[in-house]
């Protein structure tokens, strides 16, 4: 079955008060759409744009949750043709984006079958990039402009239970401070780390891991998505440079 994604999109430089849904009322949405995700027990195909995307049932769906899809959209331009490594493909829109728009790509994940899936995502949308099982850091290799992860952002684990999960929750940013941590190591002279996360995060506590790890922060794009139901998200895109 193929399904074609539209999404609707207001952006801001600024850093004004936030458009987010309350956060109760975003977790009852995102837990029906994580159930209704669940439902998917094998692989299925949706458009985005001009990318076909096959999606494995065990990787985040961009289908029912459009924030990978707002992020293939913003990340091609400030990556500029430079080289990428996406830290968690999943389904690997993210990483088609950027190769398509001419950058050289690498791709990691932790799960075996998004590694499948984001190398067959490049095939069929007639692009090339390096996509390798590895956690973290563990089986990169080189250098690179940007590097992206879209990193579990929640804190603490006073969630509902289907956000429970290695997608979704990072007790106290323990995987966060090891990939900032280790990120200076795989940037080129002027790289940088680009972190897409959210309106609920902990983001004092974000700012705190790159400021020890020795990075500078800002924030370099937002925008709102609709999930549905009247409830609506916030991104963010944050720049980690290195002091």
């Amino acid at each position: 079955m193929s399904t074609t994604v539209t999404t609707t999109q207001t952006e801001t430089f600024s850093s004004g008060r936030s458009k987010a849904s309350p956060r109760d009322v975003w977790e009852r949405r995102i837990s029906e759409l994580v159930d209704q995700s669940h439902k998917h027990t094998s692989p299925y195909d949706a458009q985005f744009g001009p990318f076909t995307i096959n999606i494995h049932p065990t990787v985040y769906s961009p289908k029912y949750f459009p924030e990978t899809w707002w992020y293939a959209r913003n990340i091609p331009p400030i990556v500029n043709k430079g080289s990428f490594l996406e830290v968690g493909v999943g389904s690997g829109l993210n990483t088609v984006a950027v190769a398509a728009s001419g950058s050289t790509v690498w791709g990691v994940d932790i799960n075996p079958n998004a590694v499948e899936t984001t190398r067959k995502n490049l095939e069929v949308n007639g692009l090339q990039g390096t996509v390798v099982l590895s956690d973290i850091f563990d089986k990169v290799e080189g250098r690179f402009d940007v590097i992206f992860w879209n990193h579990p952002w929640q804190y603490d684990s006073a969630i509902p239970s289907q956000l429970k999960s290695e997608k979704t929750l990072d007790s106290e940013y323990k995987l966060l401070r090891r990939f900032i941590g280790e990120a200076k190591d795989y940037l080129t002279d002027k790289g940088v780390v680009l972190l897409g996360t959210s309106a609920y995060a902990n983001r004092e506590a974000i700012y705190q891991i790159a400021k020890k790890a020795g990075f500078a922060h800002k924030e370099l794009l937002r925008g709102q998505e609709s999930i549905g139901e009247g409830v609506v998200e916030e991104y963010y895109i944050l720049e980690l440079k290195k002091c």
